[in-house]
């Protein structure tokens, strides 16, 4: 099996990751012209070879595991931009381009991320850390008045309750606004009953 492989490319490196988790064992052979990956995840046996467009310097390039990926950052022999990965003109299955760490040649540095959160793990895990933040839909138990304010005008009233779910989902861009409002409304029903 192959893993998935992304890459992106600054004029001095390349971004390489190789998107499999428990990859800490993994062997990494890099080359100046090549990589030879290999690594068992699940009970499967998991390996690529990649034959470089051009050469890259191995001794300065960084290498970061997490659990759930590898990051290479691959310094180029020569800071020049590459019009491809491999040394072959062909399509891999595996080889995807990664939209989150690309930039044009035409565009500025400063545009794109420059050494991405991706070599600080602990860092970006900690970001990640705020997506428990998704705990904070608390805030959502507006969604309960959402639902008495549906049930106000009956069962009858379930055309209703579509709209005023739909008009709800519509303003969730409005958080802040909507979660007062959404307060205001559940007390002013319940004062109301």
């Amino acid at each position: 099996h192959h893993p998935i492989v992304l890459w992106a490319q600054r004029e001095e490196i390349i971004y390489l990751t190789i998107d499999l988790h428990d990859t800490q064992e993994a062997k990494i052979d890099l080359q100046p012209n090549s990589i030879d990956f290999k690594n068992t995840t699940d009970g499967q046996e998991y390996a690529f070879h990649l034959d470089f467009y051009k050469s890259i310097t191995p001794d300065e390039s960084q290498k970061s595991v997490t659990g759930r990926k590898t990051l290479l950052v691959l310094k180029k022999a020569e800071g020049e931009w590459w019009p491809r990965l491999t040394k072959e003109s062909v399509k891999l299955n595996f080889l995807r381009t990664d939209f989150d760490r690309w930039v044009d040649e035409d565009e500025s540095e400063d545009e794109a991320p420059a050494m991405p959160a991706g070599m600080d793990f602990s860092q970006m895990m900690g970001g990640m850390g705020g997506m428990g933040g998704m705990g904070g839909l608390e805030g959502l138990g507006a969604m309960g008045g959402m639902g008495a304010m549906g049930g106000m005008g009956g069962l009858g009233g379930m055309g209703g309750l579509g709209g005023a779910m739909g008009g709800g989902a519509g303003n969730f861009a409005d958080d802040a606004d909507e979660d007062e409002g959404s307060n205001s409304d559940g007390e002013q029903a319940k004062s109301g009953n």
